[in-house]
């Protein structure tokens, strides 16, 4: 929890950008907005696109990370909401919805640019790496994911346990805030009174997103959604960036869905840091004294 203390009592300041606005077309809400904010650089070889993770939102102050160090390489960024995340109403998102993404990757600012790649941040990682399996054509040169997870029910098993109570209470308030917001404008789902009243992701998930989504229970949506298990059918060159002390992702998950590998993933393991909270020694790309961030950026560029 120490790595987001610090980032809470000194956010960095987001980089120069402009609002963005997209479509995704769903199958039961119809057109939902999708916002973001984008930096541009003129004659950027290519767009990066960042997706926060659970709970989070373009603002997240390592996406403001993310962001910087894709204009310090000369690209230009989107930080992407996805659908509900900017606390709007839109909807409510689950870690295997890939369409969010998927119109991001395809809009108009993103054609414009010559490359597109993804960096995904926990959930948004496994998000990232969702797409690179599903889309048979994916519109990207690479995905990065750092420290997503990759086996949903191991993940919401260990944040469900007791030792996990911070992260889990401090997860569990991001996502009610933004359910409440969803219920005044799509009121066909649980009461906001029974939602605030969850105390495990197992309870949100069966109460929230197996319903929404049309899986039997929580356990059906990480059977069905984890990415663990399709790692091997990857389409695009992918990089997983990992913490072997992550207190939020089990590492021995990470280690299972790697047991049949994919040519076209590489793995970076640190012996060192917690959740997006890496030290800036890793190793990535053979950047000697970047900070991480950066060399997440520079795996893409060589891709």
């Amino acid at each position: 929890m120490g790595a987001y203390l610090r980032r809470w009592l000194r956010p960095p300041s987001p980089p120069p950008s402009e609002a963005w606005a997209g479509v995704v077309e769903d199958p039961r809400r119809g057109s939902l907005r999708l916002t973001g904010r984008l930096s541009r650089v003129e004659a950027a070889e290519g767009l990066v696109v960042l997706v926060h993770g659970l709970g989070g939102c373009a603002d997240s102050s390592y996406l403001v990370a993310g962001a910087e160090a894709c204009l310090a390489a000369g690209l230009s960024c989107l930080r992407l909401n996805l659908r509900g995340a900017d606390r709007r109403g839109e909807d409510v998102y689950h870690a295997g919805l890939t369409a969010d993404l998927r119109a991001a990757v395809r809009s108009d600012v993103a054609r414009s640019h010559r490359r597109v790649w993804v960096i995904g941040y926990s959930m948004g990682g496994h998000i990232g790496l969702r797409l690179a399996v599903d889309d048979e054509d994916p519109p990207i040169r690479a995905v990065a994911a750092v420290c997503p997870p990759v086996d949903l029910l191991a993940t919401a098993r260990l944040l469900d346990s007791p030792s996990r109570w911070a992260y889990r209470t401090y997860l569990l308030r991001q996502l009610t805030e933004i359910y409440a917001e969803v219920a005044r404008r799509h009121p066909d789902g649980p009461s906001v009174k029974d939602v605030a009243a969850v105390r495990s992701f197992l309870e949100f998930d069966s109460l929230v997103i197996a319903p929404r989504y049309g899986f039997r229970d929580a356990l059906d949506y990480y059977r069905q959604a984890s990415v663990g298990p399709l790692l091997p059918r990857l389409r695009v060159r992918s990089l997983i960036v990992a913490a072997a002390e992550d207190p939020m992702v089990p590492a021995e998950s990470l280690e299972q869905a790697l047991e049949a590998p994919s040519e076209n993933l590489q793995v970076v393991w640190s012996s060192r840091g917690g959740h997006l909270a890496l030290p800036r020694s890793l190793e990535i790309c053979q950047e000697d004294g970047k900070p991480w961030e950066s060399q997440v950026v520079e795996w893409l560029r060589q891709h």
